[in-house]
């Protein structure tokens, strides 16, 4: 299902920024922009992530099922005789529009396959004549859409293959299973490693979000460090990756059986017992990190079987459950957190350990020239996958701007 954009429609184009497929025109600079009531989604390469709605300050944006049918039918007709765009035609744009470095091509170094890392490449090849070299731990690009989407999202994960046509592109030198330790020789390194450990409550027998998490979507080395124990599990954190927990916990057999996960991830859960979640915030419902799109969702899946308990703290884990500050005990057979993700040190670079980034301005790593981060590595484990492409934005027009002599990643 993808997302529409209604008539009421401010048209400052703040989605058009985050929209990580291209899919919402007008956008600046093309014909039309500023000429009418409002902007359109095209529902053909929409891929349903919800960044438009969630950036969006007159919530016009919404999913197309909740969205009035004439608004549905406007925004589809917008496109009828255009062709898809996905912005990723590299070889048709026009010459670089940053100012770009002299003496012909530079090399770059991008650390991070993710979706930041990514869209810094992709914004390296568009608007540079630089020849990048990408990195990446694990074998295949993706990161947080592979590693992080949960499973029965599948339309927000098709953004994979356009991830996929980056690495192909002449400039590119994909090196996969490989650690930016030692590379050598690069005129800028872009630091895109992500913000994936889990904080913690630091109970014995907590299951994080992401170990549950990169256990479910069959990331590298993963497993469940827990047995899954019903009737009712508690998962604190009011953010959509607790959402998302919540969900695949309570998903019945006919919804697992639709979902691109192994057999054992399918198994566990539809044999795990659990029927009830208790949702935990710390603060009120107006005040929870979740958008409303991804509550409905929950709500929709399991809302009898959802309990959402708002303004308490875990105090204590266990064999008879959680405790809180309140003095109650929830009963359950599983404690999962998902209060929040953070970023780990990069050997040679500050690092700020209280907000989880390495520090930075407009993406330029503070004292290190030549070195420079995107993604929840620079701004903290927020926004989702469009923000990225904004963010990464900007960090390539501060390196171009910056043009500063060779480095190394160790350096």
């Amino acid at each position: 299902m993808s997302y529409a954009i209604s008539g009421e429609c401010c048209a400052d184009a703040s989605c058009v920024a985050v929209c990580p497929m291209n899919s919402i025109h007008p956008a600046p600079g093309e014909p039309g922009f500023g000429t009418g009531a409002s902007l359109f989604i095209d529902p053909r390469t929409c891929i349903d992530c919800g960044a438009c709605a969630d950036i969006c300050p007159v919530d016009a944006a919404q999913p197309a099922d909740r969205s009035a049918p004439d608004d549905v039918e406007r925004n589809a007709a917008y496109f009828a005789d255009r062709v898809p765009l996905d912005g990723l035609d590299l070889d048709a744009w026009e010459p670089p529009s940053y100012e770009t470095w002299g003496g012909g091509p530079r090399r770059v170094l991008v650390v991070g396959a993710g979706p930041a890392g990514m869209y810094a490449t992709r914004e390296l090849l568009l608007r540079t004549t630089a020849e990048v070299t990408l990195v990446d731990r694990f074998d295949r690009v993706g990161g947080l859409v592979r590693f992080g989407v949960a499973p029965d999202h599948p339309r927000t994960k098709q953004i994979i293959s356009t991830f996929e046509r980056i690495v192909q592109h002449p400039r590119v030198r994909w090196r996969p299973r490989t650690e930016a330790a030692g590379l050598t020789g690069y005129d800028a390194v872009i630091h895109a490693v992500g913000a994936y450990e889990s904080r913690r409550l630091g109970y014995p027998g907590e299951c994080t979000a992401e170990e549950f998490v990169a256990w479910y979507n069959g990331r590298p080395g993963a497993t469940l460090p827990v047995d899954l124990t019903g009737p009712r599990a508690v998962v604190v954190g009011n953010g959509n990756v607790a959402l998302d927990l919540a969900r695949l916990l309570l998903s019945d057999e006919r919804r697992l059986n639709a979902m691109d996960v192994s057999p054992e991830v399918r198994r566990t859960l539809a044999t795990s017992g659990i029927k009830e979640v208790v949702l935990l915030g710390r603060r009120g419902p107006e005040e929870a990190a979740y958008t409303q799109s991804a509550l409905e969702e929950l709500l929709a899946t399991a809302g009898d079987r959802v309990d959402l308990r708002y303004h308490a703290r875990a105090t204590g884990w266990t064999e008879e459950g959680l405790r809180l500050d309140t003095g109650e005990t929830i009963a359950a057979g599983n404690l999962f957190s998902a209060i929040g993700f953070a970023g780990r040190p990069i050997d040679g670079l500050p690092f700020d350990a209280e907000r989880g980034i390495v520090p930075n301005v407009r993406g330029a790593v503070v004292d290190r020239p030549g070195h420079y981060v995107a993604g929840w590595i620079k701004r903290g484990a927020r926004g989702g996958i469009g923000v990225n492409k904004a963010c990464a934005q900007e960090t390539v027009m501060t390196l171009v701007s910056s043009s500063r002599g060779a480095v190394s990643p160790g350096s």
